[in-house]
């Protein structure tokens, strides 16, 4: 199975997240299994999992987490 993407120049899919514990924001990326959005703080790198659900889930793009 290749996990590549199609189209090379296609944008990777993010969520914008501000982390309180440094005050910082990062974007959180689709991991390899596709199942959640992660990212890591930059200052501390404590991480961030935003799980993926097909049914119920946010339409929202921005988060936050302590």
């Amino acid at each position: 199975m290749d996990d590549k993407p199609t189209n090379p120049g296609e944008a990777k899919p993010f969520l914008g997240v501000h982390l309180k514990c440094c005050n910082t924001y990062v974007r959180a990326y689709v991991n390899a299994a596709n199942n959640a959005y992660v990212g890591w703080c930059p200052r501390c790198a404590v991480q961030v999992r935003i799980k993926i659900v097909n049914e119920g889930g946010s339409s929202g793009r921005f988060f936050e987490a302590s």
